[in-house]
């Protein structure tokens, strides 16, 4: 009984504090709302290098449509009939280590992507130290910024902006997916976060925008025990273009994915690697469309991400960099997949992750500059089925 008053309380404690400050509380029985906002800043604070500072909105700010594009869409609206704009190793943009060019793969923090109109990040982390922490391939991201404090950063974000949602997609990228050690790890992680409600529980490609707004949604590329998120884990199918995964037991439903992402045979051979990862993109893309046009059920999943492969060219130069945004006369798969966008229909595409998604080239004569852009994130997010 009285644990029942106690839910009932904290239950009425955080309306009442949605309702004065326009953000969502994840506050149980356990949890008071300043105990939970101290928990908070402590997970911000260490999550920063990577995470960015949080903007929180105040009654007299400027507003923002591209951090707040979701609210638009209706609320019935299935998960796998939305297009997500994403970033492709997300946490990857400001290393400055060894390789650093072939690390790299955005510009902003991953608060600052959420505010640019991101939806979806792409997030490989490994076990050092005891501790789940951020890589690319080899490349420690962050000797401090741990899996947990990107979460409650992720949520907090979703705090601010309560019409929201967030794919998370979590890959041990560094290690033995398998190991005790690591599972034993993300099950406190997950443990942790989910009983304060942070995700989205028993997702399904079914599951309605209004059930998942304000909460992530996990698109899990790591084993576990237990059925959480969108599996994806098995039968992950390396550097192929068109390969699906079953998302439940029935054979039902599937993620279908395009993940060609290295060149391999013609080093620094710019115009003809963006040609294959073009045809393969673009060909992922036209067929996603089709098939939410027609209700297949499935999750759709594209990464236009790419890269030359330095094994086992040494020499190799063409970055994701390069892959992105071009090089000399040979424009890179951003600006290919603009023109895509603006010849076709504005009509669901699923997941899309993307590498340097925030700056285009610049055009400046025999200097390579760059600039800032979001036209890419705005074009997709406006690729949505009309209401």
């Amino acid at each position: 009984m009285l644990n029942k008053l106690l839910e009932l309380l904290f239950g009425i404690v955080g309306f009442l504090y949605s309702i004065l400050t326009g953000r969502t509380a994840a506050i149980t029985p356990t949890t008071n709302v300043m105990e939970f906002d101290t928990q908070l800043n402590q997970h911000l604070e260490r999550g920063k290098p990577l995470l960015g500072r949080l903007v929180r909105r105040g009654p007299d700010d400027g507003h923002n449509d591209m951090a707040d594009w979701m609210k638009s869409l209706p609320d019935e609206r299935p998960l796998n009939a939305i297009t997500y704009p994403g970033t492709h190793d997300a946490a990857a943009y400001n290393y400055a280590g060894e390789g650093h060019h072939f690390w790299n793969c955005q510009t902003q923090p991953l608060l600052q992507q959420l505010d640019s109109g991101i939806r979806a990040l792409d997030l490989r982390y490994a076990l050092k130290d005891g501790k789940l922490l951020f890589f690319h391939s080899i490349a420690l991201l962050d000797e401090g910024a741990e899996v947990v404090d990107i979460i409650w950063g992720l949520h907090g974000w979703l705090r601010e902006h309560p019409h929201e949602t967030i794919i998370v997609s979590l890959k041990v990228d560094n290690g033995d997916p398998y190991a005790a050690d690591v599972q034993e790890h993300m099950q406190r992680v997950l443990d942790d976060t989910s009983r304060r409600e942070f995700w989205v529980a028993n997702v399904t490609t079914r599951t309605t925008l209004k059930e998942a707004r304000g909460k992530l949604v996990l698109m899990r590329r790591f084993p576990y025990g237990q059925p959480v998120g969108f599996g994806v884990s098995e039968d992950w199918k390396v550097n192929d273009g068109n390969f699906k995964i079953a998302l439940d037991s029935d054979r039902k439903t599937f993620a279908q994915i395009e993940d060609f992402y290295l060149l391999i045979g013609r080093p620094r051979d710019t115009e003809w690697q963006l040609g294959e990862k073009e045809k393969a993109t673009m060909q992922h893309l036209e067929r996603a469309q089709a098939a939410i046009e027609h209700d297949s059920g499935d999750l759709w999943i594209t990464f236009s991400s790419a890269v030359g492969d330095r094994r086992t060219a040494p020499d190799e130069d063409v970055t994701p960099r390069v892959m992105a945004l071009g090089r000399d006369n040979v424009q890179g798969i951003n600006h290919r997949m603009k023109a895509w966008c603006r010849q076709h229909p504005s009509k669901p595409l699923g997941i899309v992750f993307m590498d340097f998604v925030t700056i285009q080239r610049k055009d400046a004569g025999l200097l390579y500059e760059e600039e800032p852009d979001t036209d890419l994130i705005r074009l997709f997010a406006g690729m949505q089925r009309p209401h």
